[in-house]
Formats: structure tokens, sequence, C-alpha cells
């Protein structure tokens, strides 16, 4: 649009002066208007370049002061008055209620015909709707574009920081980066975000705080958020919700502080935020349609009824190759479970966060879905193992990640998931706290667990652990088991146990005298170890 300042260019003007209101040429001139009376402001709509003589004004300083206000409080772009020959130039008065309201005032010479500036400033007015129009045009085109072809958000991103020469970051509702595009320097805030791939945890507590994240939620509409130089924002933005029938999906984070967004920046920012709405909906109904079928495969795959029967093996080894798996390799399986199964939004927000990691890995041949209170990933082994670092550093320690052994073909997946529900009802029995579970590490645990309850009867020291067990004696069973954990250390059972040494021999001399047993002898604490191993597998809570 055309402000005071481009008005000032123009060839009309050369011989005009600014006398006041300076901090205010960057006012938008929306056409011209000839005023002859004192009550000027009763015919003003705003944006007007008002040309006037000192006949048209009143007559004492004061007033003019009171008319620069009521024309300036209308919202006129400015006043130029002709002044000279016969016209005084303007008062002090006049000057200072200019300058207070920050409202141009620009005297020209009584020459000036009023007629040639009209021509003159309606001629840039036009010029520069043509290039708003084309310039909207522009917009409208390529969002249009980004809508209807094969792109992403990440396109999105770059589109709308060039056609409004911003830095944009595209999140989803969780504050997680999704696309981002850097038009320039940020701050410690956009350097956080680029760097840890979501907006700073504490900023968006900040925002909470303050209501501002409740009142877009309120009214879906874009905030402008001013600097919080405790959490890094240096730099004002622009918050924008992505939305799609009447809920958010996202938001758009756009730098604004160099300068304020005009009227097509708006635009291409509410626009973007549609198309990144659509986009999102795509998103989300293409990875239900996915997770659709991979739960049914996933399903078909793991169930036992069909073992041995040649026919649906065959036809689920079809469809894994839809997904670019093959079967015949050795795969294996990847399970993740919420340590709090009840907590829904978390098992969905996985979901997501998994989906994101496993296809920012492009070309890996993956089967992916969810299972009650667990995510299922079938890859083939050399594929899956680069997976793990990726996921197991992005989820948090409320829950466990297991692997399956190295499988093959349909009775392999069922054999992968019995693994891994195997692994976790040993790591909970044996209380093992690690997020990251190895079915191969289980070893020798997961053979006694096969054994099953009935080898208790077969072990030799179960009663005179049964009877370490018992309340009075529970931290003797304790020692015993670090002690045996630790291959008869007993410098490493006493760190473990945060006890003194003079402390840990009195309660082996005890455990060795209550089961009259040998602790010096490997043999004697390999068996002592196997039988509290099936005690914690089978007995203990």
């Amino acid at each position: 649009m055309l402000t005071v300042s481009d008005c000032l260019q123009l060839e009309i003007f050369s011989n005009a002066r600014i006398v006041a209101g300076h901090s205010g040429l960057s006012r938008h001139v929306a056409w011209v208007h000839v005023t002859g009376t004192q009550d000027a402001a009763e015919w003003l709509n705003g944006g007007e370049l008002v040309l006037t003589t000192p006949l048209n004004l009143p007559k004492t300083p004061e007033d003019e002061a009171i008319y620069i206000q009521q024309v300036a409080g209308k919202g006129a772009a400015a006043l130029a008055i002709a002044v000279g020959r016969y016209s005084k130039p303007t008062s002090v008065k006049m000057r200072a209620a200019a300058e207070a309201h920050q409202f141009p005032l620009i005297e020209i010479p009584f020459t000036t015909r009023f007629t040639d500036v009209a021509k003159a400033v309606n001629q840039q007015i036009t010029e520069a709707n043509d290039t708003l129009s084309q310039r909207a045009l522009d917009i409208n085109r390529k969002l249009t574009q980004l809508a209807q072809g094969h792109r992403d958000l990440r396109d999105l991103a770059s589109v709308l920081a060039g056609l409004i020469g911003r830095s944009i970051s595209i999140e989803n509702n969780y504050f997680e980066v999704l696309a981002s595009h850097s038009a320039g320097e940020g701050d410690e805030a956009w350097r956080y975000t680029l760097r840890e791939g979501r907006t700073n945890p504490q900023l968006i507590t900040a925002l909470e705080e303050q209501g501002v994240l409740a009142e877009i939620h309120d009214t879906l509409q874009l905030a402008y958020l001013p600097q919080i130089s405790e959490f890094g924002l240096e730099m004002e933005r622009a918050l924008v919700p992505i939305v799609a029938h009447g809920k958010i999906y996202g938001y758009l984070w756009v730098i604004t502080d160099d300068r304020p967004l005009e009227a097509l920046e708006h635009m291409a920012i509410e626009g973007s935020a549609v198309t990144a709405a659509l986009m999102l909906l795509y998103q989300e109904t293409a990875l239900n349609t996915e997770a659709m079928l991979n739960n049914k495969l996933i399903s078909q795959l793991i169930q036992p009824d069909n073992l041995g029967n040649a026919g649906h093996d065959s036809a689920q080894i079809s469809q894994a190759k839809h997904h670019s798996l093959d079967m015949p390799t050795l795969f294996s399986m990847l399970l993740i479970k919420i340590k709090d199964g009840s907590d829904t939004e978390l098992l969905s927000r996985l979901h997501r966060q998994v989906s994101r990691i496993t296809s920012s890995v492009n070309g890996l041949p993956l089967v992916k879905g969810q299972l009650a209170d667990q995510l299922v990933v079938i890859g083939l082994q050399k594929d899956i193992q680069p997976l793990i670092k990726q996921i197991h550093d992005t989820v948090s320690d409320t829950l466990q990640i297991v692997i399956s052994g190295a499988v093959q073909g349909v009775k392999g997946a069922r054999i992968a998931y019995q693994q891994c529900q195997d692994a976790l009802y040993i790591a909970r029995k044996l209380q093992i706290e690690s997020t990251l579970i190895s079915f191969t590490d289980l070893g020798y645990l997961h053979t006694l667990y096969i054994a099953g309850s009935t080898a208790l009867e077969t072990s030799p020291h179960v009663s005179f652990l049964r009877l370490l067990l018992q309340e009075q004696s529970a931290d003797l069973f304790h020692t015993l088991e670090t002690y045996v954990d630790e291959g008869g250390n007993g410098v490493k059972t006493a760190e473990r146990l945060a006890i003194h040494r003079s402390t840990l021999n009195y309660r082996l001399a005890r455990i060795a005298e209550i089961g009259n047993v040998n602790l010096s002898d490997p043999e004697t604490r390999i068996n002592l170890q196997i039988g509290i191993k099936l005690l914690r597998l089978f007995e203990t809570a």
C-alpha cells in the first residue's frame, strides 16, 4: 500500500516540507481529499491525504490544535496545507498537536494545484493496488498449488517464508517441529527450536500461565507475542493456530520483530494456516488408514490359531511384501509399551512420534501398528537397529522398549511377539528398570521362565531361599541376590547395597549358616542364583 512517505517521493511534492509528525510517515494513503471547511473531520472516513489552505482552518492557534486532533482522530493519513504569498505558515500549537498525535503535517507551496496532487497520488494508489492484486493472486496461486499437489509441510514453510520474508516454524499441537524455514537471523528461542526440534517447554508454560494459549483456543485467532527475554524470545512473534473443524491441529510461528505484518502478509499467513490444516488432515487420514491396515496385518501375523496353515502364511507374506518387507529374510520386532497403559493420550502421541521417526528414515521396509497398549514395529534386522536409538532418545522414561531376536517367516513373527511379551513379563517380575530391553540379553532368565514354576520343585535351595524371603530376613535375601548377581564380588556387592564391607560379611556369614551353604563355591552360587530367579519369576510379587 502507498504510504505518506511514498507520496512525498513524487515530483509534485518536490518542494514540500514536513513540519511535524515525522514518526507517522508510514501511515497508509487510501485516497486524496480536498476540504474547504473548518469541520473537515466530519467528512473523513480514514486513510485520506487531506489538502487544504490556511483560509479553511480555524482562526485561533488553540482551535487549529483541536482541528489537528480531530482530523488525526478520524484516521486521516496526513494533512498538507498550501502556504505562501497571502497564507501564513502553520502555527506552533498546530505543529505541536501534529507531533503529539504522530500525524504528518506538510506544507506545500501555494502554487501547487490540488488537482495535480490528486492525479499524481491517485495514479500511484492505482498502481500500488494493481501490485497488491498481483501479489494477492500470486499468494493464492502458490498456496493452491501446494494444497493440490504432492507437496508437504516443508514446501509450505519454504513458500510462506519466501512470500513474506520471515522465518517460519510449523509445529503440531504439542509444539514439536514439523517443518521450518529460516529467512534471516533468529533469537535464542528460534535457535532452541531448530536445535531441539520443538519450542522451549518453559516458554510454552509461560504462555499458558499468561493465558495466551487459552485465548487462542477460545478465539482460534492469531496472537502477537511480545519479547520474553528470560526464555530467549528476544524477537516478537505471531502465533497462528492451524484449525480444522474447530480443532487446533498445530501452530504457525512467524518472527515479526523487524516490521509489522502487512495486510497481504496476514492473508498469506492465514492462507498458509488453512493449507497446513488440509495437509495435516490428509496426513491424519493417511496415517489412520495405514494404521488400520497395519494393525490388521500385525494381528494376523501374531495369531497362533493358524500356525502351520500354509495358505494363511502365504497370504500374510504377500501382504507384508506390499510394505516391502521380505519375511523370509531375517527380521526383528520392536515393541514399545507405556508403563501406565491407561494413558491413552500419551499412547496416541507416542504413535505419532514413532510414525514421524520411521517415516523420516526413507526407504526402510517397516510395518508398524498398535495393539492394545503397545506399539509394534517389524523390520529387517539390519534396518531396525538404527531406529532403536532414535526412538529411545525421543521417548520418555515412562516407556519400555523391547527388541526381539532375529526371526524369519510368519511363524517367526509369532515367535518374535511372544519373545517381546516374555521379556516384558521377566522385566516386571525381576524389577528390571531399564527402558530398553533386548530379548537376546535375557539368556538363562528366559530359559527359566520357559521351564515354568514346576522347576522350583527340583531346585535344591528353594526351601532355604523361601526362609530368607520371610519379612525378618528379607535383607538377607536381597543381599544374597545381589552377591550372586555380582559373581561373588564382595566389593561390588557392598557398593550396590550401599553398606559397609563388614556389614556385608556379617550378612553373608549369617546366610551361609542358615542355609548351610558354601558361598565361595561358584557352582553353589549358580544354583542359588537360579533358585532366586525362579522365585522372582513365579512366587514373589
